[in-house]
């Protein structure tokens, strides 16, 4: 199995999730919760590591963090030791607790923290037994949960001593009752309409961001020799510029159709055509522009190929054969 990629420099922002082994629970009470959060409050004051969000779901958690040090993998591995020792020895258990490593994404603050501040927070009533529950129940829920980070954001009694709440709230207005009350209204927004889950945008499994941050992070930290594609196959999709009439070719074959069927900007062949859009922008657009990659595929504008890798983002992923067929030309391009 390929290394999970890490980036890490002082500054960085990070979504951070980790599963129970085998999708098992990683608490079995509160006091395990509460336990939990203590390691949490101790591991960020020893390694200096600034916790902006967190939920406690039943067999994993998220975190939002920003590490001023960039030392995310000692602190985790700190983090997760001292929990996991703790769990074993009162549950008188030894063994994995984990579903392997801790997966981090490396996040661009200003283009997605609110957003995924908001995903965050919205995971209690995002499971499958809350999926018939009127808004009102939902809202109930995510009012009362009690481990998340979000009851901290709401109001001023009760909050986290090692929480950090003044970055996220100052895209709402700031820490001010008025910032917190938009705050509010905008994560229970979440519960009243479908909205895009932010990490659906995320690039090679560890980037979230805009192409200039994306260009930002492959050229200061993934163009070294450190970075060896057999060991990590997602910066190799990022970083190698594929051809389009490559990735043409492979389409067309995975559908039974000539290239040039479907390099046509007016193509009968409608899913073929948006697949080898979206395979295209995928590869390319940390290495070619927009309008290059649209110049390519048959003569279209730059802003024709931004919409339409954000429809399929929005739709196209919903679609479980579309997505199986990228993920084929996706594994044959990278051979």
């Amino acid at each position: 199995m390929a290394r999970s990629l890490r980036i890490e420099y002082p500054g960085a922002w990070y979504h951070v999730t980790c599963r129970g082994n085998e999708r098992a629970s990683i608490y079995r009470d509160d006091d395990d919760r509460r336990r939990f959060l203590k390691v949490l409050e101790e591991s960020a004051e020893t390694f200096n590591v600034e916790v902006h969000c967190y939920v406690l779901m039943s067999n994993h958690f998220h975190f939002l963090l920003k590490t001023p040090e960039g030392n995310l993998s000692r602190f985790m591995q700190r983090f997760n030791t001292a929990y996991i020792a703790y769990y074993n020895l009162r549950h008188h258990r030894s063994g994995h607790l984990y579903q392997g490593r801790f997966k981090a994404i490396v996040v661009e603050a200003d283009a997605y923290l609110l957003e995924l501040s908001r995903y965050i927070h919205l995971n209690p009533i995002r499971v499958h037994r809350m999926r018939g529950d009127s808004v009102a129940e939902k809202i109930t829920m995510l009012n009362t949960y009690a481990w998340s980070s979000f009851p901290g954001y709401m109001r001023l009694k009760g909050r986290d001593v090692f929480m950090r709440y003044e970055e996220v709230l100052g895209y709402v207005g700031g820490d001010t009752k008025r910032g917190r009350e938009r705050y509010r209204n905008f994560v229970e927004q979440g519960a009243e309409e479908d909205i895009k889950d932010p990490l659906r945008a995320v690039k090679g499994n560890v980037i979230l961001g805009t192409e200039g941050f994306i260009s930002w992070l492959m050229e200061r930290f993934l163009d070294g020799k450190a970075w060896r594609s057999k060991d990590y196959p997602h910066v190799k999709r990022l970083r190698n510029s594929i051809p389009v009439a490559e990735i043409t070719r492979i389409v067309a074959a995975e559908y039974g159709v000539s290239p040039r069927e479907i390099l046509q900007a007016r193509s009968p062949w409608r899913e073929a055509r948006q697949v080898l859009i979206e395979v295209s922008y995928r590869l390319n657009v940390t290495k070619k522009s927009l309008q290059e990659l649209g110049q390519e595929l048959g003569g279209i504008g730059g802003d024709a190929v931004g919409h339409a890798h954000e429809r399929f983002q929005r739709n196209g992923e919903n679609d479980k054969r579309a997505t199986q067929r990228i993920e084929r030309i996706l594994q044959r391009l990278s051979q």
